[in-house]
């Protein structure tokens, strides 16, 4: 029953504001503009999509800011959506999120208990991770009125509410012991995870950075219907309320040449019935000589030649426009200038504009750079498991000598590629020494090929420590695999 009112409340502010929009007036002779009248919403884009991060602040019986800061006032999370417009006022989205949560004691807790717990709220904290969506009304703040700059708009202000569903896995802890009290993650007594309905209500301010992108800032205000969200239930407080500020880009769909979210339907309408002193005007902001309601880029340059639908001519269609092309009629490269690619310093077949070893023959396959075969890659890593070295030491053992001599043989069978050497350990000792040592043992074998003959430029010598491990460090036989020398091909992408 706590939610009826507010349910009624959105109704009633939705039928208000609709029938505020259709209300028309006869006492002028010129049809009358209102927030939605006279826009065909056909003409413009609906679809949109966005995603980003977010900051949290929960305040329930716990709650992390304005307090002892143990962890940090700071918990994250990501998003993403979609929305629909259903007109340049009213529209739909659909999102959802996964947050990072924590909380503390805050100032005067100490005289509410814990329920089922034994603990007061001042000797506990909790943390766990949120998922859910949300289903929002979008109401769109600039359209309601006339905006009084058609075109040059940037900014864009809207409201969100609607209802929203998440589970959580809050786990509850002593601050003293660090002991675990409440786990509602693995709670026998449920079948699944903690989960509440909410109540949220966003803000958002948009920056148009272009025709498909927009930046978004939105901060929101949550309403919990449970008061376990902190995995804490106290008579302190019955409803729990989050905070998100979150920061996103917002990617509109569709070929029509503006977006609904965008589109000021007073605006609009003056345009459509025209707002001089005749009944009727035909307006081309860009001077093209397509009317805008027939141009699908109503922002040419002046004195650009176009074609009948307003897009600028672009003779050898490489999605160049001429007044861009330096080469007009030759089909190009967008990032040459509409040019042509004509240097191939190795003839190799890929040009040297996307060759990444221009002056090194190489299969288009890898960027134009050389490559081996897989086979001899595996011959290479056999051969390797074949080195060993002084204990904790970088220092290489003489019966090593003649594998790593193969090694430098079959490396000067292809000069033009690169290889790295990668040193390995296991997770005896401590990290940083391992790291080290990892090294200096990949650093020796770079120098033992070299004095065999193997060109410097082909080779580099990098260590991992203990970082990746190829089997388990719990058994004698585990440990030693993961002590290794591995070869590694250079490719072009790693550069």
């Amino acid at each position: 029953m706590k939610n009826k009112g507010l349910i009624v409340t959105i109704f009633a502010l939705l039928l208000a504001v609709n029938l505020s929009f259709s209300q028309s007036s006869t006492k002028s002779s010129k049809p009358q503009v209102t927030a939605l009248s006279k826009v065909n919403v056909k003409n413009y884009n609906r679809w949109y999509a966005g995603g980003g991060v977010h900051h949290i602040f929960v305040h329930a019986d716990l709650r992390n800011f304005g307090v002892n800061d143990r962890k940090g006032e700071f918990s994250y999370g990501f998003y993403g959506y979609g929305g629909y417009m259903f007109n340049s006022i009213l529209g739909v989205e659909a999102k959802f999120h996964y947050d990072d949560i924590y909380g503390e004691p805050q100032q005067w807790s100490n005289g509410y208990d814990v329920r089922y717990t034994g603990s007061n709220l001042d000797e506990v904290y909790f943390e766990g991770n949120s998922y859910g969506v949300r289903l929002l009304g979008v109401f769109n703040l600039s359209n309601f009125a006339p905006s009084g700059k058609r075109y040059q708009r940037r900014f864009n202000f809207a409201f969100y509410t609607g209802i929203g569903y998440h589970q959580y896995t809050s786990k509850l802890y002593r601050l003293d012991t660090e002991e675990l009290v409440v786990d509602y993650e693995n709670n026998p007594l449920r079948k699944d995870y903690a989960s509440s309905w909410y109540l949220p209500f966003e803000f958002g301010a948009s920056y148009r950075l272009s025709r498909r992108v927009d930046i978004e800032f939105r901060p929101a205000l949550n309403i919990n219907h449970e008061d376990d969200l902190d995995a804490a239930i106290s008579n302190k407080q019955n409803y729990e309320l989050f905070f998100t500020t979150s920061l996103g880009a917002v990617y509109k769909f569709g070929d029509k040449r503006k977006h609904l979210k965008w589109t000021n339907a007073y605006d609009e309408a003056l345009i459509e019935i025209g707002d001089g002193g005749s009944d009727f005007e035909l307006k081309d902001i860009d001077g093209d000589g397509v009317i805008d309601e027939l141009d699908k880029d109503n922002y040419t340059p002046k004195g650009v030649k176009v074609y009948g639908d307003g897009t600028s001519i672009d003779s050898d269609q490489d999605q160049t426009p001429d007044y861009k092309d330096k080469c007009p009629f030759k089909k190009g490269k967008p990032y040459l200038q509409g040019c042509p690619p004509t240097k191939d310093t190795d003839g190799d077949g890929v040009f040297d504009d996307v060759d990444d070893c221009p002056t090194i023959p190489g299969p288009i396959s890898n960027n134009g750079c050389p490559t081996i075969p897989e086979s001899v890659l595996q011959e290479l890593n056999y051969i390797a498991k074949n080195i060993y070295f002084e204990t904790a030491k970088a220092i290489i053992k003489p019966r090593s000598y003649g594998d790593l001599t193969r090694i430098a043989e079959i490396l000067q069978e292809f000069p033009n590629v690169r290889f790295y050497i990668d040193g390995h350990t296991d997770n005896v000792g401590n990290d940083t020494y391992n790291l080290a040592l990892s090294r200096r043992r990949a650093a020796a074998v770079v120098t033992f090929l070299e004095n065999k003959g193997v060109d410097g430029r082909q080779l580099e010598s990098r260590g991992f420590g203990e970082s990746r491990p190829i089997e388990s460090n719990s058994s004698p036989g585990g440990r030693q695999l993961n002590r290794r020398v591995e070869i590694q091909l250079i490719n072009p992408d790693q550069n």
